[in-house]
């Protein structure tokens, strides 16, 4: 995004608590610099902002959420602040002007019926305050305006890969063969991992992205990216991310994924612009220390969420659907945004009478159940799988089955009543068949604290929850 004119923005949402003015601050930083914002800046803007939200929760604290957002263009940055409570904050708001750094600009207006929109803003001109600030702060600066390239990592780059990840993640990150040159380059020469680097004017890696694929599959994971702090707001992961698809199509793939995180929406934002939308959420599937260590977790204290993007690389695709009557409005919209032609099938019932199943608990506590097919038995297969993932620890299951199995609404109509919900849709991740998942999450998750960027996302977000809603109030 840099310094161009997007009206895209970063968003966070916090309780209207004093304690949240830190991760605040984190986050209008972090934010400020991924979109282009020299350091310096970043850092005044971010200070600003946090001592708005001190002094709007020193008024009075509430328990309803407000929304942080983060946005830069034609050399400015701005930070809103929406507020819900027009009689609460109208004698604060008025004096914010008075007790705020002078150089800070401030601004503020009613909002709807019952709201306020409060405005931090500053101006910056990189070079000039390059010149002005020959110190600490310029030698981020100096690091992020030197010639970058794309390129293809060799063997001996696998420390330096491994280094990266170390730097943002910590000894958190999922893929641990990152942190393994041995294990990571096997998997390279093996075709198991696509990867591509970005390199500094030294020839340094500064950024990671990859293709996983298994062996034979028709699709592949988008994944394992990474850049480093100093070299964020350059369209780095955009740009490698292009890399890739160009290799994905020589490869002859079907389609690219990605599991984007939902403690920021800086992967997602790359994933939109990839023309990737959201195809199912995944809530609970990493433990809660699942996350960048560099960057405020708005999602801490519960198990962490990741998006499913998807993008088929042919056109003119389509499919055949057996929808259960409760999802079909959000099955054939998601099949719309990824250019897929469906086609309705009527409710059938089982064309078997036994259903074939399989299940898995990762390392991280969370289940599968695969209905392989469906049979008439679906509802006490599915009880004796629920036991077994939950026998081997798992702690959030998903569900998942052919679309075009004629038994999904009895399957669904099962799970429902044992408490699972809609989770999305993942297209040809069975030898080519999309899947429809469902899930289910045994611990305290709320989906009001993932940071989601594209409303459509959002609307998806709000059908699960009324699912999740519905589903237990069957039990």
């Amino acid at each position: 995004m840099g310094k161009s004119n997007s009206d895209h923005f970063a968003e966070l949402r916090l309780s209207m608590e004093a304690e949240g003015g830190e991760l605040l601050r984190a986050f209008v930083r972090e934010a400020s610099l991924v979109e282009g914002v020299p350091p310096m800046t970043a850092s005044l803007i971010s200070a600003d902002a946090a001592q708005t939200w001190q002094i709007l929760c020193g008024s009075r604290t509430t328990a309803e959420r407000a929304a942080i957002l983060l946005s830069s263009s034609k050399g400015e940055v701005r930070a809103r602040i929406l507020l819900n409570g027009h009689s609460r904050f109208s004698a604060v708001v008025g004096s914010l002007s008075a007790q705020v750094r002078r150089d800070a600009g401030l601004s503020y207006r009613e909002r709807g019926v019952d709201g306020w929109e409060i405005t931090i803003h500053r101006g910056f001109e990189p070079s000039r305050e390059a010149a002005e600030h020959n110190e600490e702060p310029i030698a981020e600066a100096a690091e992020t305006t030197e010639t970058v390239r794309i390129d293809v990592p060799q063997q001996s780059d696998s420390a330096a890969i491994a280094r990266c990840f170390l730097a943002v993640y910590g000894h958190n990150y999922v893929h641990r063969e990152v942190f393994s040159p041995h294990r990571y380059w096997r998997k390279v020469e093996s075709g198991e991992l696509i990867p591509v680097v970005t390199r500094d004017a030294r020839g340094e890696v500064v950024g990671h992205v990859a293709l996983e694929r298994e062996p034979g599959a028709t699709i592949a994971e988008r994944g394992e990216a990474v850049v480093l702090p100093s070299y964020r707001g350059r369209h780095l992961l955009e740009r490698m991310t292009e890399r890739l698809t160009d290799e994905a199509t020589k490869l002859g793939l079907v389609g690219i994924y990605a599991e984007p995180v939902t403690t920021h929406t800086f992967s997602q934002r790359n994933d939109e612009r990839a023309g990737m939308p959201t195809c199912a959420i995944l809530l609970g599937a990493a433990p809660e220390t699942a996350h960048s260590k560099d960057l405020p977790v708005p999602t801490a204290g519960q198990r962490q969420s990741f998006l499913l993007t998807f993008r088929f690389l042919e056109a003119g695709r389509a499919c055949e659907i057996v929808a259960p009557p409760a999802y079909r409005d959000v099955m054939t919209t998601t099949y719309g945004r990824l250019g897929v032609g469906v086609s309705l099938h009527e409710s059938g019932t089982p064309t078997e009478t036994r259903s074939m199943t399989s299940v898995m608990v990762n390392p991280w506590g969370y289940g599968r159940i695969r209905f392989e097919m469906i049979g008439s038995n679906a509802s006490i297969e599915l009880s004796q799988a629920v036991s077994d993932v939950s026998g081997l620890g798992a702690r959030a299951v998903q569900l998942s089955a052919h679309v075009d199995d004629p038994g999904l609404p009895l399957l669904v109509e099962s799970a429902r009543r044992q408490g699972f919900f809609y989770c999305g849709l993942a297209p040809a991740f069975s030898e080519g068949r999309d899947l429809l998942l469902m899930q289910h999450v045994s611990e305290p998750l709320d989906i009001n604290e993932l940071q989601l960027f594209t409303e459509q996302t959002k609307e998806l977000a709000a059908f699960i929850e009324r699912d999740r809603q519905s589903a237990q109030s069957q039990r």
